[in-house]
């Protein structure tokens, strides 16, 4: 997000033998586990996967636990795991005392796309020996897809939509809100405007870009600080009053979920009940 750019790298892992304690250390990927592995091999869960504005699986991973907050590296390692499934943006330090403890670790790359979910679960299903059931997922997500393409309004001129997040930060063409606008037909400005990953930009720019609907986080004060802000009153997305605030964990998405994302906002911007 600071830069707009990424960095590749190749790795290799090695599987000794069939992990049966996991642990996933981010969001996204303990919503895949939840779907593909069984539940008794997910001995933990941490704090984000427990809270209902960040995760699908909130009341459940609640329910099964336990819970441990992200950089509670002492908890994980006294949980026994076979594996731990760390992403890009884990901690150094936790991986490094993960690394210390001789606690195998798995790091996931960018989750930035429909695609790059589902070629995840595939992965993951292979890491965990249960790629039949990745591939079931997978199945599944493009099942659905196709459906939410085939109810989706066609449109000659497609509705530019603006994802506003705090900070003023917009996502571009490699972000998971660019596949959901992709899934339902509509333009996401960022990338319209060249941004690759995140980008920051001013009030200027966005009464610039002149989007015809502006998706902001709700709890943030965006949609109060957007509608009130004189220089904006001129803004297409203003004036039509298509501001919409929209639950974060819906914004925040990144596993199979992200298709229930793109069937609420569709919705929103097509102002049908979902």
């Amino acid at each position: 997000m600071k830069t707009d750019t990424f960095r590749q790298e190749t790795k290799s892992f090695e599987i000794q033998k069939k992990p049966l304690r996991i642990i996933p250390h981010a969001v996204g990927v303990a919503e895949i586990l939840w779907a593909i592995c069984p539940r008794e091999r997910l001995i933990a869960f941490n704090d984000l996967t427990a809270d209902p504005d960040s995760s699908f699986i909130a009341d459940k991973a609640r329910q099964q636990g336990p819970i441990f907050r992200s950089k509670q590296t002492e908890l994980v390692i006294g949980y026994r795991p076979d594996l731990v499934f760390t992403v890009f943006y884990s901690g150094a330090d936790f991986k490094e005392k993960l690394s210390q403890a001789q606690i195998p670790s798995f790091e996931l790359g960018h989750f930035g796309s429909i695609e790059s979910v589902q070629r995840q679960i595939l992965l993951i299903g292979d890491v965990i020996g249960e790629e039949g059931n990745a591939r079931a997922l997978v199945n599944l997500m493009n099942e659905r897809i196709r459906d939410l393409k085939a109810r989706t309004p066609h449109r000659d001129h497609p509705i530019r939509v603006l994802y506003y997040d705090e900070g003023g930060y917009v996502p571009g063409r490699f972000s998971n809100f660019n596949s959901i606008c992709d899934m339902i037909g509509a333009v996401n400005v960022g990338t319209e405007q060249g941004i690759a990953s995140w980008s920051r930009i001013d009030y200027e720019t966005l009464l610039k870009w002149n989007p015809d609907v502006i998706i902001v986080p709700d709890r943030s004060k965006l949609k109060e600080l957007l509608v009130s802000n004189r220089l904006l009153s001129h803004a297409r997305a203003i004036r039509s009053n298509s501001v919409y605030d929209v639950p974060g964990v819906y914004l925040r998405a990144s596993s199979q979920y992200m298709l229930l994302s793109a069937d609420l906002i569709a919705g929103i911007i097509y102002r049908q009940p979902r």
